[in-house]
């Protein structure tokens, strides 16, 4: 193969990159916080990103939980810091509904054992959820919003303030869980049909955007009811199943196995984001 003669020279004009400079992030912590929302549905680079969400207002730039100054219950409203929160990780669709002539029924965790499953997965890893969770909670997540099947119906999710539900005192770490009950469309107008749907994933993505702009000295994780995964090869596999084992089983057997199968699938995929959000800690030195 012919040899190539190169030839070093100077670069006498280029184009200002479109991301911010370090010099610019320190100034504007805000733009460190958000992600594009297609980049949450990729958990590795959301965990990767996650990286920079350390990165605040102090006098240095670090998140540092254990200055000087944070409060001992977690609570700081008024701290330099923001809350260095997590970015939501996808693992499920996120949706459910309950009405109509539904073939198969949907399959829920309740709050008890979702919480269950984040503390006994987290701990695992050496955290220790055992004290009371500070007084933070999300009030703005809840907007209205205009069902595409008809204009003059709107709904906003869920009708109360989300708060936190565990607290890692020693460490400063606070997860919430979102249900599907707490992420449930309502309709101020009346419902439009005889379907309940709810939204907890997405739920869970504006409660992330409402506690980032609230400050404090901690770290905040948010999971939410993965809900029946349509989109996984697995979920297809338990269903089809479902559908033609007729010949083989009886209706109540066939339902009840589809509970069974759906609803491991559904901790499952609760156990990917918490260990997702436990390599994003771990990322950041908290843990």
């Amino acid at each position: 193969m012919k040899p190539y003669n190169f030839k070093v020279a100077p670069v006498k004009k280029y184009n200002k990159p479109k991301y911010p400079t370090k010099t610019e992030a320190l100034a504007s912590p805000g733009l460190l916080r958000k992600l594009p929302r297609r980049w949450q549905k990729n958990a590795a680079v959301a965990a990767a990103a996650g990286l920079f969400g350390a990165l605040t207002i102090s006098s240095c730039g670090i998140f540092d939980s254990s200055s000087p100054g944070a409060a001992a219950d977690g609570y700081n409203p008024d701290s330099e810091n923001y809350l260095n929160v997590a970015p939501v990780f996808a693992y499920g669709e996120g949706t459910g509904s309950i009405g109509c002539d539904m073939v198969t029924p949907p399959v829920f965790l309740s709050e008890a054992e979702a919480l269950a499953i984040i503390k006994n997965t987290a701990e695992a890893e050496g955290l220790s959820f055992g004290s009371e969770p500070p007084g933070y909670t999300a009030e703005k997540n809840k907007i209205e919003t205009k069902y595409s099947w008809d204009w003059e119906n709107k709904f906003v999710l869920g009708e109360g303030s989300v708060g936190l539900d565990l607290y890692d005192a020693q460490k400063k770490v606070a997860v919430s869980f979102i249900s599907m009950q707490e992420a449930e469309q309502i309709y101020p107008n009346g419902p439009w049909a005889s379907i309940t749907g709810y939204m907890p994933r997405r739920l869970a993505e504006l409660t992330v955007e409402d506690f980032a702009e609230q400050r404090g000295d901690i770290a905040v994780g948010v999971f939410y009811d993965p809900g029946n995964d349509w989109e996984s090869e697995e979920h297809q596999r338990i269903f089809d199943e479902f559908m033609n084992s007729g010949e083989k089983k009886e209706w109540e057997e066939r339902l009840a196995q589809y509970e069974i199968e759906t609803k491991a699938l559904a901790e499952e995929n609760l156990r990917a984001q918490v260990r997702d959000f436990i390599e994003w800690l771990q990322g950041q030195g908290i843990i």
